[in-house]
């Protein structure tokens, strides 16, 4: 039996450490790099309209001046029609807090003495006797994320100047790229970031009108039902719409706790009405507004956002599917070479 050595040569060790060092950088600085990529994601939606104003004679700073205004505009005429609004349901829903996390333990302990009743075991029993402390343990946190909160609003700002910035001059990104990438790998770098922008631009327009549509469907449908706080509970629905498949589950959580407060059949008709919304976005909406803008399985997905969430929370769930969407592209460039290599 003869002994096979392998050798692993000096500068192959240095390179294996240089990259897990390398990969390690860009674990520490993962936020940055998540708001650059945001700002990437923002410019690829805007800049064709950019562009189009600019072939139109409109000075470029202008266009950009304009875009941005028309936005401003959007979400202080938004914050101006729906904020008296919401300010009284949410005073109300703190008000009333207490109320409901009785009315939901009363109904909590009629199942667990059910449950007790029909010896279905002591889990389930356990389950729902400790879920009542779970509900006022997570209400007793809402107020307490405060600095978290203005966190997000200043990567917000941050992400808003960089995009601005980026949009101000033309091919912004592509004359990144020629100054970071070697000279014969440019010109398909390129190409594949363009690509990979066309893709991302369409994916944050398309996406934005599914939390537009489905935030009018969960109010109305909600409003009709007679569920208190209808536009706090769409407005939740409509923001967790950016997290595909698990988003509305998550949303529909507090309207079903809160349609409990009522009743157990008001109960089934949220969980009902929610089934038939996510269905017509499944089947109708998905389909009609971001056709192939993305193109990747559920499966992948699913994991792109497990693994987003992991390594950079809420921030990594929300670019999960368009850095999934980029490197969706990068492989199939990867394959139809190979394709094309074993064709010759």
């Amino acid at each position: 039996m003869t002994k096979q050595i392998i050798e692993i040569s000096s500068s192959t060790i240095w390179r294996v450490i240089l990259i897990l060092m390398f990969l390690g950088c860009l674990f520490l600085v993962r936020d940055v790099i998540l708001i650059f990529f945001i700002a990437i994601i923002i410019v690829s939606a805007t800049q064709p309209i950019v562009d189009k104003l600019q072939e139109k004679k409109v000075p470029r700073v202008l266009a950009v001046l304009l875009i941005y205004f028309v936005f401003l505009l959007f979400l202080v005429t938004i914050v101006y029609l729906v904020a008296p609004t919401m300010a009284e349901e949410f005073g109300q829903f703190t008000s009333h807090l207490p109320l409901y996390f009785s009315n939901i333990e009363s109904f909590l302990s009629e199942i667990s003495n059910l449950v007790a009743n029909y010896n279905v075991g002591t889990e389930a029993d356990n389950f729902f006797g400790n879920f009542p402390d779970l509900l006022v343990n997570s209400a007793s946190q809402i107020f307490s994320n405060t600095f978290v909160f203005l966190g997000g609003l200043l990567k917000l700002l941050i992400i808003l100047s960089l995009s601005f910035y980026m949009l101000m001059k033309k091919d912004a990104v592509k004359n990144f790229l020629k100054t970071i990438i070697p000279q014969k790998y440019q010109d398909y770098s390129i190409d594949l970031t363009t690509r990979i922008q066309y893709k991302m631009g369409r994916w944050l327009v398309g996406q934005g009108s599914l939390v537009v549509i489905v935030f009018c469907f969960y109010y109305l449908t909600l409003s009709a039902l007679g569920i208190p706080y209808a536009l706090i509970l769409a407005i939740i629905g409509g923001l967790l719409e950016i997290i595909p498949y698990i988003g509305p589950i998550l949303a529909a959580i507090p309207a079903i706790l809160i349609a409990f407060t009522i009743s157990p059949w008001m109960a089934v008709f949220v969980i009902l009405a929610y089934i038939v919304i996510q269905q017509i976005e499944n089947y109708l909406l998905t389909p009609l507004i971001m056709k192939k803008a993305v193109g990747l399985n559920p499966v992948v997905i699913i994991l792109a956002l497990l693994i987003g969430g992991t390594l950079a929370g809420i921030l990594g769930m929300l670019v999960a599917v368009p850095v999934a969407t980029a490197l969706g592209v990068f492989l199939k460039d990867i394959v139809d070479k190979k394709n094309k290599s074993k064709v010759k």
